[in-house]
């Protein structure tokens, strides 16, 4: 499982212990090229905290001893982006076998769980794709060709259902990682909601018992969270409707609880992701939840809450100075007093080209009443940014420092992607993100009209 942003590894690290009794486990690392030995860590959906050092037991050849336990998840590495999860607690030996650089494509040996967990991942990601393929096909299909693709939704339901039902009962560890991934067909379950974005909102972790103390050290919590998440804000919803279906499902977790912890984490990583509004109120009940329990964790999102203040609505825009086509430096609090719209663009853009007659109408129509405009380019080349401007007729303010999406600017106010539009009231406050078309012009003639 991947994490696509960390709030910092413990710089010092101060391993505890494990018990070392004479049937202690083993986890037995046979792994070349380690400037350290590796260690053992856990995630708690904020930072990977280290739990044990291995030791050297001869050349490249490092062991880690523990007292048995029901299974639980761990990272191994020393790199927090080079890490190999496994599960351990169960088996009285697990051995795994590569090298530091690539630790993330060692094997695991002498270790059925964590064959079964592989087989597993591999089972699920074909459920997803097929899963997606089916969706795509009943979007363009209809009639009795549209109920041939809801039959086959169908059959797959009922396979995700036989996995679920089996390995709660051959492995109830790895029925819980399924339980987490298994959301049935709204075409064939409705249960009567209206709509699948209610059902998917309402229904997406239905066979989850959040109270079962066992997900407590899940990580599989947080990526399912990601994932929910990620629908929730990527589906045509106000941000004050997602913000509903994310506290309501929230809701279904004991708070406080390490659950909890995991599953607030992968909501607030999606929306920060996103730069969706919600990321400071969820942040915040992060804070709220956790500061007594893991002063930590919250002192470390305290650092990134703060950081992107700057770049949420009701934030005041950072300021900037890039180079005009001139080559003249230009700041955007030079058009402080006016509300700007901070416009992400490029040359090479074909949704910005088509989007940009929409923004020259909005700009005629709006620059007399106080709106105005500066285009942050993402090209590479002087001539063609120039041009693309002349072409297009973009008669307003232009800055770039031609990096392209190494754009400084774009990386600072979060851009992944273009166009991007950053609209502030004439105190350099956020009003709004990623306006476009209709969207612009709605809330430019609220402000104007």
């Amino acid at each position: 499982m991947t994490r696509l942003y960390l709030w910092g590894l413990l710089a010092v690290l101060s391993f505890s212990t494990f018990a070392q009794t004479a049937n202690s486990n083993v986890l037995r690392c046979e792994i070349q090229g380690c400037p350290e030995p590796p260690s053992l860590f856990e995630f708690n959906g904020i930072t990977f905290s280290p739990v044990q050092q291995g030791e050297k037991v001869e050349g490249a050849v490092y062991e880690f001893r523990m007292a048995p336990s029901s299974p639980r998840f761990y990272y191994l590495g020393n790199n927090p982006n080079n890490m190999i999860p496994l599960i351990l607690g169960a088996e009285p030996m697990v051995v795994v076998k590569g090298t530091c650089g690539a630790i993330r494509a060692a094997t695991v040996e002498q270790s059925k769980i964590n064959q079964d967990y592989n087989s597993l991942k591999e089972k699920m990601n074909e459920q997803r794709n097929q899963a997606g393929q089916l969706i795509r096909q009943y979007q363009v299909s209809f009639g009795e060709k549209r109920e041939e693709v809801v039959a086959e939704m169908k059959v797959l339901d009922d396979q995700k259902l036989a996995l679920l039902d089996s390995l709660r009962k051959a492995d109830p560890f790895l029925g819980k990682i399924v339980a987490l991934n298994t959301y049935l067909s709204f075409q064939n379950y409705p249960k009567g909601y209206s709509d699948e974005i209610e059902y998917f909102a309402k229904e997406y972790f239905s066979f989850v018992d959040f109270k079962d103390p066992d997900y407590r050290n899940l990580p599989w919590i947080y990526e399912a969270f990601r994932n929910y998440t990620t629908t929730i804000v990527s589906v045509r919803l106000s941000e004050e409707k997602q913000k509903e279906y994310l506290t309501e499902t929230l809701a279904a977790i004991p708070q406080g609880s390490a659950t909890h912890k995991l599953a607030l984490a992968g909501v607030m990583n999606i929306l920060q992701q996103k730069n969706n509004g919600n990321y400071l109120y969820f942040a915040n009940q992060f804070v709220e939840t956790f500061k007594d329990s893991d002063p930590a964790a919250v002192a470390n999102l305290q650092m990134e809450v703060k950081k992107a203040q700057s770049f949420m609505i009701g934030g005041e825009a950072p300021d900037f100075t890039l180079k005009t086509p001139e080559g003249q430096d230009m700041s955007l609090s030079e058009l402080r007093g006016k509300v700007v719209l901070i416009d992400f663009w490029a040359s090479w853009c074909g949704p910005c080209r088509r989007e940009n007659p929409n923004v020259v109408r909005m700009y005629n129509e709006y620059k007399d009443k106080g709106f105005d405009i500066l285009g942050v380019s993402l090209d590479k080349t002087q001539d063609r940014w120039v041009e693309a401007i002349q072409q297009d007729g973009l008669s307003w303010h232009h800055v770039s420092d031609l990096k392209g999406w190494a754009n400084e600017v774009a990386q600072a106010y979060g851009v992944r992607s273009i166009p991007h539009t950053v609209l502030i009231d004439a105190e350099g406050k956020i009003l709004a993100r990623n306006l476009r078309g209709e969207a612009l012009e709605q809330k430019l003639a609220e402000l104007f009209d």
